[in-house]
This record gives C-alpha cells, sequence and structure tokens, in this order.
C-alpha cells in the first residue's frame, strides 16, 4: 500500500467540476463563484521583488554623443546624436569610412536623420550626394542659398535637390527630438552657418570656418555645454609659411580662418562651469600643428583660472584637437551640475 496522503480532502467530486470543454452554467454559484474567485484572486507579491517603477531608469539618457571622423581642408564630418538618433555635421569624408566608426561605437547608420552643410565647400560637402544615395533615409539640411552654391561650385548630381529639407538661419527646427538652430558665421563660402544643437537641456555649438566670432555665434556658445570651434592656423606660422601672399591675406581675413591666439583668448573670455567640452577643430597642415594649438588654448585657459581634466571622468574642462585624418573617440555630453 501507498504511503501516500493528500494534503486536504477535496471540497466536492472531481465529477462535479466542468469539463475543457463543457458548456458552463455560469448562473450555478458553486461553479460561476469558483471560476470568478480563481480567475481574479490577487497573487501573493513576494516582498523581494520592486515595489515601485524606478522612473529615473525609463527616462532616456540626458546627454548628447559626440564623434569626428575627419577635420582639416581634407575632409570634415563629424556626428552628434542621442541614445534616440542623431545627425552628421558636413560630409566631407567618405560614407564607408564613416559607416564602419559609427558601428565601431555601437551607432547604426539607420540612425542617423540627415546631414547638416555649414557651407558650399569641397571640403565639407565631397561625399554628400553618395552619402545620400546609399542612406536613402536621410535628408540634406541646408539654406537654399547654401545648396545653389554647391550645385554652382561642384560637379555633383542635380539629384541631391530631392533630398533637401530647406532651413533658414535663427529658425529653430526639429530633426527627431533635437532642436536645431542655424546662426551667422563669416566665411567665404555661400551662406554659411554654424549650429547650435540641444536635446533634453544638453546644447553643443559647431562653429568652424569662421574670420571672426560673430555676435551670434557668441551669442550660441555662451549657452553651451561643449564647443566645436575653429583654430585654423597659428599666425607666426602663416606669416613665415611657403603661401602666397594673397592666400595669407585671405586665411588672416574676416572672410578667412580663426588664429589660435583668438580661439584661445575668447574661449577664455566665455569659459564657465556649465562648459564641459572644447573641441579644436580645422586645423591647417601647413600652418598649425595640434601640440601648438593645444598649448596656446590650453594656456589661455589656465591663466583665466579655468579647470582642466585631464582625464574623461575627472572633473573639469575636457579639450582636445579633432584629429585630421582618423576618428576622434566617442565623447558623451552631460549638463553640469
Amino acid at each position: 500500500m501507498s504511503d501516500f496522503k493528500p494534503s486536504r480532502r477535496l471540497s466536492r467530486q472531481l465529477d462535479d467540476l466542468p469539463g475543457l470543454f463543457d458548456d458552463i452554467d455560469i448562473s450555478r454559484p458553486d461553479i460561476a463563484g469558483d471560476i470568478i474567485v480563481r480567475a481574479t484572486a490577487p497573487k501573493k507579491k513576494n516582498e523581494s521583488e520592486i515595489s515601485e517603477i524606478d522612473v529615473d531608469r525609463l527616462e532616456p539618457r540626458k546627454a548628447l554623443r559626440f564623434i569626428s571622423f575627419g577635420s582639416g581642408s581634407s575632409g570634415n564630418c563629424a556626428y552628434i546624436g542621442n541614445d534616440r538618433g542623431g545627425v552628421l555635421i558636413d560630409a566631407g569624408i567618405e560614407g564607408k569610412f564613416v559607416t564602419e566608426q559609427l558601428l565601431h561605437n555601437g551607432i547604426d547608420i539607420s540612425e542617423i536623420k540627415g546631414i547638416l552643410l555649414t557651407h558650399d565647400h569641397g571640403d565639407h560637402v565631397k561625399f554628400a550626394y553618395s552619402i545620400l544615395r546609399y542612406n536613402r533615409h536621410m535628408r540634406l539640411f541646408c539654406t537654399p542659398k547654401t545648396l545653389n552654391g554647391l550645385l554652382r561650385r561642384h560637379s555633383i548630381s542635380r539629384r541631391i535637390k530631392d533630398y533637401h529639407a530647406p532651413i533658414f538661419k535663427e529658425f529653430p527646427f526639429e530633426i527627431g527630438d533635437l532642436t536645431i538652430t542655424a546662426f551667422e558665421v563669416s566665411h567665404d563660402g555661400t551662406d554659411n552657418v554654424g549650429y547650435s544643437i540641444e536635446s533634453d537641456g544638453v546644447k553643443i555649438a559647431v562653429v568652424t570656418d569662421t574670420g571672426y566670432i560673430t555676435e551670434r555665434a557668441d551669442f550660441y556658445m555662451r549657452q553651451s555645454n561643449a564647443i566645436m570651434l575653429e583654430a585654423n592656423y597659428d599666425a607666426e606660422m602663416l606669416r613665415n609659411g611657403t603661401y602666397t601672399e594673397h592666400l595669407k591675406a585671405r586665411i588672416a581675413s574676416q572672410i578667412g580662418h580663426l588664429d589660435n591666439a583668438v580661439t584661445a583668448a575668447y574661449l577664455a573670455s566665455i569659459a564657465s562651469p556649465a562648459l564641459s567640452h572644447v573641441f579644436l577643430c580645422h586645423l591647417s597642415h601647413d600652418n598649425n600643428c595640434p601640440e601648438i594649438a593645444l598649448s596656446t588654448v590650453r594656456s589661455a585657459l589656465q591663466s583665466a583660472g579655468v579647470k582642466l581634466s585631464d582625464h574623461p571622468l575627472s572633473p573639469g574642462l575636457q579639450l582636445c584637437v579633432l584629429p585630421r585624418f582618423a576618428a576622434s573617440p566617442l565623447y558623451i555630453i552631460k549638463k553640469q551640475s
């Protein structure tokens, strides 16, 4: 005989219970009540379970991500975005390299909504059409004058117009959840712009290829948590270099480029605890070098009492030069507390 004994007796015979395919008379309280109670009785809560939803874990991270794929007269292209999408700034770098570097940092090209052009010079637009043609979900964001200059200056397919989304200076627009404002800079391209890009209260300003700091560029850079700013030439190297006098004058003019010393003095005058990153961009291959640009800007900032960070996780302002022929690391820009 088996030693097994049931822990409790059944309240009624099994034959009295309905089968799986039986018609159930819910007017019978003994059956209906049993079914309803079993269906609606709350489960006992395990005390180890989380009792409340952690809202902070569900909110999107309030940060911008930044990568440069190359910066200088050989080609310019950068990525700015967040964990919900992003954009490219200019398209002077081959699309295959851009795609590879994005993937290297865990970003798929399908997350890129479009290309923002700063102006129509070749080192900023050379690969725009090929990138768009292989990524037809993207759009080309630039002013109508910049698009006309692009078509006039370069041998490029007029089909690029099919991707064009016109923008206008000082009129904010949205791409995904990025709020973007184009503003006036001073250069000898067609309808040159810089960009202020904001998401979740975090702001970055892009000011490349400008002969001086315009009033509007100053306005947006002072509000930013990160700045991508030109430090194109060292005045002494330019003066003693091999360029023709005409080209030297053009570079040093107010529609040319920024001198290291001018960039350094400006950054020292506006640096605040809210500014966490400065990316020096568009260094001249012949009239500058990263060591000189960094030293000039670093000295000015330190003289102004700005604390510089020597490590991404340490406090202070991170200052770096964007590589000319290589991709930068991925930088995370957050609003300073």
